[in-house]
């Protein structure tokens, strides 16, 4: 990336809806920063009243201005190789970042809302998930990554947030036992990006 391109995230400062990028950001060597504004007050200041926003500024051009997390994700992604210039695969790599979505959402609502009616969703969307990615995984060759043998976008948005369920105690169903595939995944992935956060350290 031309050392005149720089960006930055903004974004409280927890994992949330931002850690996917961060790491996405970090692999690609950008020249990036991190804003964690005061919240509400910034809230007029974003596209669409939300966060995460990034803003890529180009020497020569109008700054960029994107929102929505995984939008984000995905220009990102494009950016810097983790997305297939295939459109045919790229199209299925992001098909498994969306399967996350249904799955992280309904964690969102059960855990802040504590509805006692939603976990048993949760863990029947989270056990769909898991039969269908395990048969996934194991299809590539069960090596701890959904594409070939190289990190791509998948990998980092399912480390990021399947370890988010594990952290709230939302693994019932994401087990050694019970989805092994999808936990070599996380030690697999968790080394690369262990490499990969060790570079702005």
């Amino acid at each position: 990336m031309s050392s005149s391109t720089s960006y930055e995230l903004i974004y409280f400062n927890v994992i949330g809806l931002g850690e996917t990028s961060r790491i996405i950001l970090t692999y690609g060597d950008a020249d990036w920063k991190e804003t964690n504004p005061e919240w509400p007050a910034f809230k007029p200041n974003t596209p669409f009243g939300r966060l995460p926003v990034l803003i890529e500024r180009k020497e020569g051009h109008e700054d960029l201005v994107i929102s929505e997390s995984e939008v984000i994700e995905r220009y990102l992604s494009r950016k810097f190789g983790l997305l297939s210039s295939d459109p045919e695969v790229a199209v299925k790599q992001e098909q498994i970042r969306a399967q996350y979505s249904d799955a992280r959402t309904l964690w969102i609502e059960t855990e802040f809302t504590k509805h006692e009616n939603l976990r048993p969703r949760f863990d029947e969307e989270v056990a769909l998930l898991v039969s269908k990615h395990e048969e996934i995984l194991e299809k590539n060759g069960n090596n701890g990554h959904y594409f070939g043998n190289e990190l791509t976008y998948p990998d980092i948005a399912a480390y990021v947030i399947l370890n988010g369920f594990k952290e709230y105690g939302y693994d019932s169903e994401i087990t050694e036992e019970k989805a092994p595939r999808l936990n070599k995944l996380l030690k697999v992935v968790g080394e690369q990006v262990k490499a990969i956060k060790a570079k702005r350290q």
